[in-house]
């Protein structure tokens, strides 16, 4: 079992997205869940921590690989009520935004590693709207 109650887990996800988005770049795609796509973006993610080591920018001491690869194999899916539970904090926003409240000014990163079965997951497209 993973234990992602350690410090520095909101440190963590946001070295992830930047390297499934290094990797994007780089492909013109979203990492899959091969192991060929989480090796780069592992690569990637450990030469981004190294550099911020090196400017001394940043409070990530060593990098989660768990959460990398689960960042990476699960970033080309489409999961509903994500979708659903991202596009109510848009709104919240724009609602901020017109000046009665104040908006958030920094990262939000969420993520529900915690609801993801163990082990293996087979992702076989089934030919319906469920697929991610």
């Amino acid at each position: 079992m993973m234990d992602f109650r350690l410090f520095g887990r909101s440190d963590q996800l946001h070295v992830a997205l930047f390297a499934v988005k290094t990797f994007q770049e780089e492909f013109s795609r979203l990492p899959g869940p091969s192991e060929d796509d989480i090796s780069k973006v592992m690569e990637s993610a450990k030469a981004i921590v190294a550099h911020l080591k090196e400017i001394k920018g940043h409070t990530v001491e060593e990098l989660e690989e768990d959460i990398v690869k689960m960042t990476a194999s699960y970033s080309s899916s489409s999961l509903t009520h994500m979708s659903a539970f991202l596009g109510g904090i848009v709104a919240q926003e724009i609602v901020k935004f017109t000046g009665k409240y104040t908006p958030l000014r920094q990262w939000l990163h969420y993520d529900v590693f915690e609801s993801l079965p163990p082990g293996e997951v087979n992702r076989e497209p089934m030919g319906c709207r469920y697929d991610d």
